[in-house]
């Protein structure tokens, strides 16, 4: 049984992505325009917008067009700057970090406060 005919060789799995945001971000209004700038059929983008992944080519186009990285664009736009600016602190800085936004942002605690 080695032999198996694998249907759908190829395909894409199922994965959250942000690919309207970041087009959003980078001026892509509509799904035609996303779709002029990567000379792609307006028909994949408007299946990326409902969701569908895009395939590796795609995400690397898509990741050069938006300036960014391929993993970027399973990341909405503003959790990304934050990833990137964390990729190379310390254990140390990161704990200083978060007691500066705790305090900045403290929890509110459901009671007027």
């Amino acid at each position: 049984m080695t032999n198996v005919t694998q249907i759908h060789r190829g395909k894409q799995p199922r994965r959250p992505h942000f690919v309207q945001e970041w087009a959003e971000l980078r001026g892509f209004i509509k799904a035609v325009e996303l779709a002029k700038a990567l000379d792609a059929d307006k028909s994949l983008v408007s299946r990326w917008y409902s969701g569908s992944t895009p395939n590796e080519e795609h995400q690397e186009r898509l990741a050069e067009l938006f300036q960014c990285d391929r993993e970027a664009i399973f990341r909405h736009p503003d959790d990304d700057w934050l990833a990137k600016f964390f990729r190379d602190k310390t254990d140390d800085e990161i704990e200083r970090v978060k007691k500066v936004l705790e305090a900045a942002f403290p929890k509110k605690t459901g009671t007027g406060g």
